[in-house]
């Protein structure tokens, strides 16, 4: 079955260097591939960690930027709002003085128009009166009328 003559000796020989060229051939540059991979893997590995703490350091910087701004903001918005009302009180002062001072006119005014009104209506009795009376006594009289006392009673006092 088994003999051991020189085909043994070609075949072992043939054997180791059908092994020595796969080694050659295959083995030895996959392995080298394989190495090459894995070291371009820890390369971005460590690249992606550089990134994600870069990532992270502008994350930081861009929060706390938007924090100041959002903090002027707010300090603008309160400084706006406090003018805003200072100038809408200073105008309703303004208003209310202009308001009173008209209200003061007006009312001036018409004391003024009303003395002359009970004026008139009071020289206007003072004619009906001396009319009337001349009508009922058929003589011109000289009726004597206290104007104080007609003034009262057209103003409504006692």
């Amino acid at each position: 079955m088994f003999a051991i003559n020189g085909t043994l000796v070609i075949f072992v020989a043939s054997f180791l260097l059908f092994m020595i060229l796969l080694n050659e051939i295959m083995l030895k540059p996959v392995g080298r591939i394989i190495d090459e991979r894995n070291d371009l893997i820890q390369k971005n590995l460590e690249a992606a960690k550089q990134a994600r703490l870069e990532a992270a350091g502008k994350v930081g910087n861009y929060e706390s930027h938007v924090k100041q701004i959002r903090s002027e903001a707010h300090a603008l918005i309160t400084s706006t709002v406090a003018t805003a009302n200072k100038e809408k009180h200073d105008k309703l002062s303004q208003i209310h003085k202009e308001g009173s001072t008209k209200l003061e006119g007006a009312k001036a005014s018409i004391a003024a128009e009303r003395e002359s009104l009970i004026d008139d209506l009071v020289a206007q009795e003072s004619e009906l009166v001396e009319a009337i009376t001349q009508k009922i006594l058929g003589e011109q009289v000289a009726v004597h009328l206290d104007a104080n006392k007609v003034r009262q009673n057209l103003e409504g006092r006692s």
